[in-house]
């Protein structure tokens, strides 16, 4: 390098010197022949000097380009001997043509089919924008080239068996509560309720036991639990098989005993972990209860739910009533105007629930309105907001979604009645204005619900909302402040929707209410009016009746027809018709809402758990009786989905059993 830099220096010095010696030549020395001669020499010599400067740099870029080739030559020997990446080369008939032997000892024993299959399997991969694949006992990073027809393989065998090693070392913290001690212990002496809480310890010992966590029994019916994740996954597989061994266990003894869990995970602190767990044990409860509620700390994931497949049992009492009563009248207190809103679509319950909460509302003077969107209505509704506009009064409550919007003031309180998922609401943009929301409702609760509520009554062992409604207004209830005749009609007429005029889901303060309600003169003749079914309706149902088809020997589907639309009524008695036929154990019917959107009426006797088959498709509501809404679908397309929630479920619970 030195000599090149020497040679260099004394090229351009004697460049420079024949230059000098040029120009000199010509402006001092006289022009003639002799003059002219030394020139000419002087651009020969530079000529010759540039030539052999151009030879000495085409030699340098052949060095250079050889240097290169070499640098090249010695990276592709890395690349395809030593680089710990492995590359396969295919050809059109998907078989391997090239393999470096970083990957050759890996494939060399498939077979010509196996290798065809890898390829395949690797390109179906990639179009599921899924990066990693399995060879033999080898987990492999890919990144694939279709137009070369290469493939590049990273072992991440050690980062993926780290990372679920990290996993299975997540704290799981479980809450596990009996659901209906109380009743089972109730009347029972001492005796006898040391034998049940012996049973129970002993069969949730038992269970605990075989996965080797670490539990603890709280008070006579709830035990904590404290397991890592790989723990955690095993119950997931064996489907937490505690709830139907400790329910049959039960049966065997005599006694009526289920479970619900609520277990958190994760990589967050412990405290977080144990708040969702308690959190997820709330859900399980207020769903009805046998069951398990599983979820991630994390505030992003979403619950998972096991079991269900029993019935709610009531659960809940008169005290808890009354202590509602009392959270209601000092929210009511704290708050400025009260704005009483239900589902979409609302039936004769979210109508006959909000005119009540406007009443309690009165009993502490407190303006209200009851939203409702006029161009959103069932039949039932239709004649019921007849009716209303006759009243003076009530009329005065009826509020559209766009005026309340504009009165809205803040302080202002929600009360959502018959329904907990925001998404459900006759108006989502007035729901969003709120940040006191008070939910009534008799729905089991499902993954989605506000995030921030002032009170939540949710009770899924009532026959509806209505009936939750009308035990409040019996606490408050006084001489000076009584309910009036249509509300106390209105209240009735809901509770008769959804008891199928009280033959399901009652319980005797189901009739108490009723009874009530009668006292404070509701008229039995108008609610008669008000569900009454007129003929073209009744046409329409036994059409629907008459295209059923069964899926199995006890359960049955029904579909309308894709250019027909239904209101949500005709849906609603068409399945309860269905499920009125002998050895039909459950009905579905499928059609086309007249807002476009397809829907799915659920009932079932109570051997099936339609909630769950619901809740698979975005819906949710009751064991026996449930619903799901379905966009931008056909009615063939939702058929077909509900067929396979159908042999989920059923083929869940024959595991079960």
């Amino acid at each position: 390098m030195m000599k090149k830099n020497k040679r260099f220096i004394f090229s351009l010095f004697f460049f420079f010197l024949l230059l000098l010696i040029q120009l000199s030549a010509i402006l001092f020395l006289p022009l003639n022949y002799v003059t002219a001669s030394i020139v000419v020499v002087i651009d020969l010599l530079l000529l010759g000097q540039i030539i052999a400067q151009h030879k000495r740099l085409q030699i340098s870029n052949h060095e250079k380009i050889m240097r290169a080739s070499r640098v090249a030559e010695q990276a592709l020997d890395f690349v395809s001997e030593d680089m710990p990446v492995g590359v396969i080369s295919w050809g059109t008939d998907y078989q391997f043509v090239w393999t470096n032997p970083y990957i050759t000892e890996e494939v060399h024993d498939l077979s010509l089919e196996e290798q065809q299959n890898v390829i395949k399997e690797l390109i179906q991969q990639d179009e599921k924008k899924k990066s990693i694949y399995k060879i033999k006992d080898t987990l492999y990073h890919f990144q694939i080239n279709k137009d070369k027809q290469l493939v590049y393989l990273i072992d991440i065998t050690k980062e993926v068996e780290l990372e679920t090693k990290e996993q299975n070392l997540q704290a799981v913290i479980g809450l596990l509560s009996v659901d209906n001690y109380d009743d089972v212990v109730d009347r029972k002496d001492d005796k006898e309720i040391s034998y049940i809480n012996s049973f129970i310890t002993a069969v949730i010992s038992d269970w605990m036991d075989s996965y080797g966590i670490f539990y603890k029994r709280i008070n006579a019916e709830r035990f904590f639990f404290l397991a890592r994740y790989e723990d955690l996954e095993e119950m997931q597989e064996n489907q937490f098989d505690l709830l139907e061994k400790i329910r049959s266990s039960a049966e065997e003894e005599g006694v009526l005993v289920t479970i619900s869990m609520g277990i958190g995970f994760g990589n967050q602190s412990l405290e977080m972990i144990g708040d969702t767990a308690q959190n997820n044990l709330d859900i399980a409860l207020v769903r009805g209860g046998d069951q398990v509620v599983v979820k991630d700390a994390d505030e992003n994931s979403k619950p998972t739910f096991f079991g269900g497949n029993s019935a709610s049992t009531g659960k809940r009492t008169r005290v808890r009533s009354r202590a509602m009563s009392t959270a209601l009248k000092n929210v009511f207190n704290e708050t400025g105007n009260v704005y009483v809103m239900g589902h979409r679509f609302p039936d004769m319950d979210a109508i006959g629930a909000s005119f009540g909460v406007t009443c309690l509302a009165r009993f502490h003077s407190k303006n209200s309105y009851v939203i409702i969107n006029e161009n959103e209505t069932i039949p039932d509704v239709e004649r019921c907001l007849e009716e209303i506009h006759k009243d003076e009064n009530m009329e005065k409550l009826l509020l559209s979604p766009e005026a309340a919007i504009k009165q809205r003031k803040p302080g202002d309180l929600l009360v959502m009645v018959d329904y907990h998922r925001p998404s459900l609401s006759i108006s989502q943009e007035f729901y969003e204005q709120f940040e006191n929301v008070v939910i009534i409702d008799h729905h089991r609760r499902g993954e989605e619900f506000p995030s921030r509520s002032l009170l939540t009554y949710i009770e899924s062992s009532a026959s509806s909302s209505a009936e939750l409604v009308s035990e409040l207004i019996q606490f408050e209830s006084k001489e000076d402040r009584r309910m009036t005749k249509m509300e106390a009609t209105l209240l009735l007429a809901g509770m008769t929707v959804d008891t199928k005029n009280f033959a399901v889901r009652t319980t005797s303060r189901t009739f108490d209410v009723a009874s009530y309600l009668k006292t404070c003169g509701a008229d039995a003749t108008l609610v008669q009016y008000l569900l009454s079914t007129d003929i073209q309706s009744y046409l329409e149902i036994s059409r629907l009746v008459g295209e059923s088809e069964y899926v199995r020997e006890d359960i049955v589907i029904t579909t309308g027809s894709e250019s027909k639309k239904y209101d949500n009524v005709t849906a609603a008695k068409t399945a309860d018709t269905l499920l009125s036929m002998v050895d039909i154990n459950a009905a579905f019917v499928i059609v086309k809402r007249t807002d476009g959107v397809i829907a799915i009426s659920a009932r079932s006797s109570g051997t099936i758990n339609v909630q769950i088959i619901m809740e698979s498709l975005g819906g949710g509501g009751h064991f026996t009786n449930a619903a799901a809404q379905l966009s931008d679908m056909t009615i063939t397309g939702a058929k077909e989905k509900l067929l396979t929630a159908i042999n989920n479920q059923l083929s869940e619970g024959e595991k079960e059993e």
